[in-house]
């Protein structure tokens, strides 16, 4: 399965009713949560509406 299909998969269960709406920002290599949020133009967006994304190898997975 590619990235971005899996992306997709994500898109598809986060829920987005009338009266909440969530965000996904993908990192880019390097970026803080911080800024990447503020590059998606959310950086005044409810945290707890924001899902974060980071694509890490096989190698970085060790460090988390």
């Amino acid at each position: 399965m590619n990235i971005l299909r899996r992306v997709e998969m994500l898109e598809a269960v986060v829920p987005n009713r009338d009266d909440v709406e969530y965000k996904l920002v993908l990192l880019e290599e390097g970026e803080s949560c911080g800024d990447g949020r503020i590059r998606a133009g959310l950086k005044d967006w409810p945290s707890d509406r924001i899902f974060i994304i980071e694509f890490v190898s096989a190698q970085e997975k060790s460090r988390f």
